[in-house]
This record gives C-alpha cells, structure tokens and sequence, in this order.
C-alpha cells in the first residue's frame, strides 16, 4: 500500500474538516500516500490553511473528477450532505462520514448503494467520535449474536451530570459546559437526547439489523434532573446517567434513550465528563466496553483518519467493506410493553393511611413495591419508593393515578432504575 498514491477530497472545512485536513498533512507516508486534490467549502477566498487551488464551491468538481478515489463529508446536518453521499457512492467513490443524522436518517439505503456500487461506506466518527467502537460491531462481532447495547454516547450531557454529581445546579453545569465548547449556544439535542437518540439508531441497525424510525424510540433528556436526585442516588448507592438502551430478546426489540439510576459498581457509572462508552453483551462474549472521548474535533478527526487506512486498503479489493447486514427476525416492541423498575419522589400530607393509598395504586395496576423511605413530617413530608420491574404502561397509570391522589402534593421526581 505504500506504493500507491490515493486522491482523496474533503466536503466541508468548519471545525471539524479542518482538523481532518490539518491531520492529512501530518500523515505518515510510509502508512499511506495521499494526494488532497479538491475542498468544497461555502467561501472560496477564506484561508482553509491549504493551497486555493483545492478551494471549490462546486460538488460536481468533486463528484465528476474520475481521479479522487475518496471523500469525506464533514458538513453538518441532512442536506446537501445526504444526497452528496448518494451521489459518491454511485459514482463507486468511497465515501466516509462523521455524519450521525445523516447515517440514522438513511444509513441501511447508503449501505445498500455502497454494496451495489463495490464500494466503501466508513461512519466510525458518527457514533461515539474517537472511540474505535462501530469497526468491531460490524467486523470483530458479526458472529456473535448481541442481546443488548447500552451506552452513554452524548459527552455534552454527561459533563453536566457529572458535573451536578460533584455539586453544581443543573444550569451553572450547563453554562460551563457551554463556556468550555462542549455545549451550544442551544443545547436541547444534546441534554434532550436527541443526539444520542440518532446514535442509538446507527447501532440498533448494525448490532440488531433493525432501524427503528425516529419516533418510535422513547427519548427523554436530562433538563429534569436535580441536585437532590443526586443526593439521593448517593444514598442508594447509585449515580445518574443518560442511558441509550437497545436489546433484543424473545420478547422483541426495542431502543430507547433516558436518565437512570445506575450501581456505582456497573462499568458505565465510572464514565465522567465529557467521555462516552458503549458496553455491548452477548451469550458468548458476556460484556465487552469501549470508552474514551466521545465529542471534539481532534477525537472526530482521529476516527475519520482511521476509516481512511481501512478505506484505502479496501480499494484495491474491488468490493465492498460490507458484510450483509444482520437479519433480524423478530417483532419490535412497544415501549409501553418495556418493562422498568421506577425510583419516585413524592411530597405528600403526613396524615394516616396515605402509604396504604399510594401502595394500593400500584397494586391495582399489577406493581409491586421493592423499597419504600419516608421522612419529613407536615408539610414536607416525602416519600421515596423504588418499584419492582414491571410494564411502563403499567407504572405509568400508576403515577398518573398517584398524582390525582388529595394526600400526595406533588410528583417530585421519576427516574428510571437500571436493572
């Protein structure tokens, strides 16, 4: 491979594209020999830190130059980069992406058009950034059969929850968070988990052959959270995370994205900052995590450069990188038919009978109690109960119930207990 020389052209040079194309020029070229023939950027007269001979605002430059073997799209968003994509890889161009929206949005069709096409499709900065974690999915584990993949797969939020663990309020652990890059000006699609919603849907359909349509998988962020959710995960033994779920098992599949309560003892609790990790679990490989960082430019960049050796290995082979995708066989499952065990805060009347109330709700709807704390009295009298697992539908008439009752003053706070 050190013989060849490969053309490559970069789509997009924001932060992100410029690291790449700072990292293409710091390449070993006893690794591999590239050749940088084309930029697209929006203004050609910036200084993108290369020559303004490669500077175009014309993607046909790029698609039609028969000598550019590989492109990378580091643009941002849906459009154009999705069609762009679809285009390359008719072309039988090798593309890769850091483009989770792109890749949840349509990644099973441009995986069928890189088949088709004999050629490459590399999306390892898509999820988790500088982790080497989607490769080993794909390759290392095709024979395995997965039953679950977790993961905290959003750096921004678990800064902020790392943050409220050590004492800070939801809102200066955001402000700082945004001070320091790792948040946006508006940050909902991270600390709403639409970001790691997206990535959850790129490893329900490697891991699982399943994707699930946006809609159909549960997501709620962590703007909820409090300090005193955290003090009483303390108590408990427990932190708090954003969690994105996606398991398999005889009674179907289903991907969700939420806040739990997690042991301090399980691999993901000891994930602080702006780090991510993916642990996945299987009959014949028990539990298998991967961690590092998870957000930034240098980390993107760094798994972008790794599916460029994999992707200019591949182009000689004349064929795809693809195995055929996994098959899945099975029915999806509701989230209402998912079944959770709940940790719930109420503020409620001291006044007899109201534990027997409460208790008999939950009865009624088929939930059992696991452990029940009360402290306070009068007016700030609160009760604390974690449930056995049961159907969310089920917990959720519940609590829909609960909150009607005269004695319970208000719902202070629900979070989800991993089990």
């Amino acid at each position: 491979m050190q013989n060849k020389t490969f053309s490559i052209a970069v789509l997009g040079a924001g932060n992100i594209g410029s690291s790449v194309l700072t990292r293409l020029k710091e390449l070993d070229h006893n690794v591999l020999n590239l050749e940088l023939k084309r930029v697209l950027v929006n203004d050609t007269s910036k200084d993108r830190g290369v020559s303004k001979d490669l500077l175009t605002d014309n993607f046909d430059d790029i698609l039609n130059d028969d000598s550019i073997d590989l492109v990378i799209e580091v643009l941002g968003g849906v459009d154009p980069g999705k069609e762009y994509i679809k285009s390359l890889l008719q072309k039988g161009k090798a593309v890769i992406t850091a483009n989770k929206d792109i890749i949840a949005d349509c990644g099973q069709e441009l995986i069928t058009l890189a088949e088709e096409n004999n050629t490459c499709l590399y999306f390892e900065a898509a999820v988790a950034a500088g982790i080497p974690v989607l490769k080993p999915l794909i390759e290392s584990l095709r024979g395995e059969e997965l039953t679950k993949v977790l993961g905290i797969i959003n750096g921004t939020s678990n800064y902020i929850l790392t943050s409220m663990e050590e004492g800070s309020t939801y809102e200066d652990a955001l402000s700082t968070a945004q001070e320091l890059g790792y948040a946006e000006p508006d940050p909902t699609n991270d600390v709403e988990g639409v970001d790691a919603k997206y990535k959850a849907m790129i490893l329900s359909l490697l891991c699982f052959g399943v994707s699930p349509e946006s809609d159909a998988v549960f997501t709620e962020g962590i703007s909820n959270i409090t300090k005193e959710d955290f003090d009483w995960a303390s108590r408990l033994d427990k932190t708090i995370k954003l969690v994105a779920q996606i398991d398999s098992n005889e009674n179907g599949f289903n991907a969700r994205v939420h806040p739990v309560l997690i042991d301090k003892k399980h691999p993901l609790a000891a994930i602080r900052g702006a780090l991510n990790a993916v642990v996945a679990e299987g009959e014949n490989i028990d539990q298998l995590v991967f961690s590092g960082p998870g957000a930034g430019a240098n980390p993107t960049a760094s798994a972008i450069m790794g599916d460029v050796l994999s992707a200019c290995h591949q182009l000689n082979s004349d064929q795809s990188n693809w195995y055929p995708l996994r098959e899945y066989k099975g029915e999806n499952k509701s989230f209402e038919d998912v079944e959770s065990s709940m940790f719930i805060r109420l503020s409620v009347n001291d006044e007899p009978g109201v534990l027997a109330k409460i208790a008999g709700t939950f009865g009624e709807n088929n939930v059992s109690i696991e452990s029940v704390i009360q402290e306070g009295r009068g007016d700030k009298a609160e009760l604390v109960l974690v449930t056995h697992e049961a159907p969310e539908k089920d917990l959720s008439n519940s609590i829909n119930q609960i909150s009607s009752l005269d004695a319970v003053t208000t719902v202070t706070s629900l979070l989800r207990v991993y089990v």
